[in-house]
């Protein structure tokens, strides 16, 4: 079986034209990932968006949205048609954003083939994971203490 292109481009050091290192680049960033899972079932606000990502800081959540924005993954309206309200900013994805689908079904896929079981053994922690307002699955923070087993 032949190398991928990727991991010839990683065996010779040569990421600058390498799409899948420059995209793992983006996608790690922390909160990137879980702010795109939640706007895949549709267009939200701030407030809301910070309830369905969990857990991170308005500053950090305000840099991450901006970063997805220059990027081109997210589109960031004002709603202006509110009366009597301040407008407020409402995030949405663009075509690229929505095409991020497929990873997160491949990411949710590895992780109820290989994270499914919660640190007590309960298949619980993943049920309804598939909509963007599921509570999210712990998983143990120290993963040689719990190794991974296919259920």
């Amino acid at each position: 079986m032949g190398a991928s292109a990727y991991t010839v481009a990683m065996n010779h050091h040569s990421t600058t034209f390498c799409p899948a290192y420059r995209a793992i680049g983006v996608l790690q960033e922390k909160w990137v990932l879980h702010i795109v899972r939640a706007l895949l079932s549709g267009n939200r606000g701030f407030n809301e968006l910070a309830r369905l990502v969990g857990g991170c800081n308005s500053a950090t959540l305000t840099q991450r949205l901006e970063q997805l924005e220059t990027l081109g993954i997210i589109n960031k309206a004002t709603d202006a048609e509110v009366t009597g309200k301040l407008a407020r900013s409402i995030y949405s994805l663009t075509m690229a954003g929505r095409e991020l689908q497929g990873v997160i079904d491949a990411i949710d896929a590895w992780g109820r083939a290989h994270l499914a079981k919660d640190p007590e053994g309960d298949l619980a922690a993943v049920d309804g994971c598939g909509g963007s307002d599921a509570a999210p699955v712990t998983v143990p923070s120290d993963l040689s203490a719990a190794p991974l087993t296919r259920v």
